[in-house]
């Protein structure tokens, strides 16, 4: 059997241990997606770059056609150097891709400290939801302009979608977008 068949058999057998849990995956010739949400007229992704290196990342994000990335951390700050802001930067306009800087739609730091005391996602996206809601309407809407006009995955640290602040970011463009939100894994 050849590399590529073996890459496939393995993407196919992770998409179906999602679907065991209930998660709706797609094995694409690009990777292992989830669709996080069904819509119809863009597509908003996300990524975030926990157990990767920026090589992994920049090839996820080509995979899946992405040509801008709106970095969603309040401090875009991490302490694996590909994921500095400006390394980030350098490795994305090397592959074509337009680095964003979204501070402003990064979690406050009492959220995150509340967050990490209580170990309760659900309890903090219903918070972050209504800080959003209240005081990043403008930025949500430069956002969703954002995704109209080019392929754009939202960036942070957690690998899984949905114990990230940028799950309720993508939800609240894709609401107002009717939108289809895919998690690149």
């Amino acid at each position: 059997m050849d590399l590529f068949s073996e890459i496939e058999q393995r993407r196919a057998s992770n998409a179906r241990k999602l679907a065991a849990f209930g998660v709706t995956a797609a094995v694409t010739e690009s990777g292992l997606v989830r669709i996080a949400r069904d819509g119809n007229a863009v597509t908003i992704y996300t990524i975030g770059y926990e157990r990767r290196d920026g090589e992994g990342l920049i090839s996820a994000l080509q995979d899946q056609g992405v040509r801008a990335i709106a970095d969603v951390r309040e401090r875009p700050m991490s302490r694996k150097p590909d994921f500095r802001a400006t390394a980030l930067r350098a490795s994305c306009e090397m592959a074509g891709i337009e680095y964003q800087a979204w501070p402003m739609l990064g979690s406050t730091v009492e959220l995150r400290e509340e967050l990490q005391a209580s170990g309760d996602f659900k309890e903090f996206a219903q918070k972050f939801r209504g800080h959003a809601v209240e005081s990043m309407t403008a930025d949500l809407g430069r956002l969703a302009k954002q995704v109209q006009k080019t392929p754009t995955a939202l960036l942070c640290y957690e690998r899984v979608h949905n114990e990230c602040h940028r799950s309720v970011i993508a939800d609240l463009v894709a609401e107002e977008l009717n939108a289809t939100i895919v998690a690149i894994q």
